[in-house]
């Protein structure tokens, strides 16, 4: 009797309900989550823009080698162009709203607004990118042997942090690609021939 009485009376021995936070936790949880949050958010900001330019580097070098298989095979020119409509080539080396890859044999080759899928083989239209895209030439050919002779150039991608994070993709008279690369050490890709892109 005296056991029980004594354990009954003992704070220790009571079992505490659910408890929750109290306020100091809580403001010192939001403190760690406020200041890991601002340290790690430039981090994921760099890391999406670059995921967001490399993605727009792969497409056009995806693009680009169709558009070489497709001559080679079809033993027809190709040409890969700047477009605003996907009707028919800009003269503008900016691709950034969109560009298309179509059979002939320069860049007045027009698309068949009756059946679109005769001649244009693809177009991608990008009306919002956040990424820039500007050809060195107005267009590119592949001829039915595969190769660009007359035609080659650089395709330099950029974004809002300029050219020091800018990307090139080169197009060779034989017709393969070649990412740029920053040959002098300065920070900045070069183009085809051999000089600082610019954004």
């Amino acid at each position: 009797m005296t056991a029980t009485i004594a354990s009954t009376c003992n704070p220790l021995s009571k079992k505490s309900g659910p408890r929750g936070f109290t306020l100091i936790e809580l403001m010192i949880t939001l403190a760690v989550l406020t200041v890991t949050l601002t340290l790690a958010a430039p981090s994921f900001t760099e890391l999406i823009r670059d995921n967001r330019l490399i993605s727009e580097v792969y497409a056009m070098r995806a693009t680009l080698n169709m558009a070489r298989s497709e001559a080679i095979a079809r033993r027809l020119p190709v040409v890969v162009c700047g477009t605003v409509d996907g009707l028919a080539c800009s003269e503008d080396p900016d691709w950034s709203s969109g560009y298309m890859v179509l059979l002939g044999a320069d860049d007045s080759a027009t698309v068949d607004v009756d059946n679109p899928s005769l001649n244009r083989l693809q177009w991608e239209n990008r009306p919002n990118s956040r990424v820039s895209m500007v050809f060195s030439g107005d267009f590119t050919r592949f001829d039915a042997m595969g190769s660009s002779l007359g035609n080659t150039g650089t395709l330099v991608f950029c974004d809002a942090r300029g050219a020091e994070k800018a990307r090139g993709l080169i197009v060779t008279s034989v017709g393969s690609l070649r990412a740029s690369v920053d040959d002098d050490d300065n920070g900045v890709v070069e183009d085809a021939s051999g000089n600082d892109v610019s954004c």
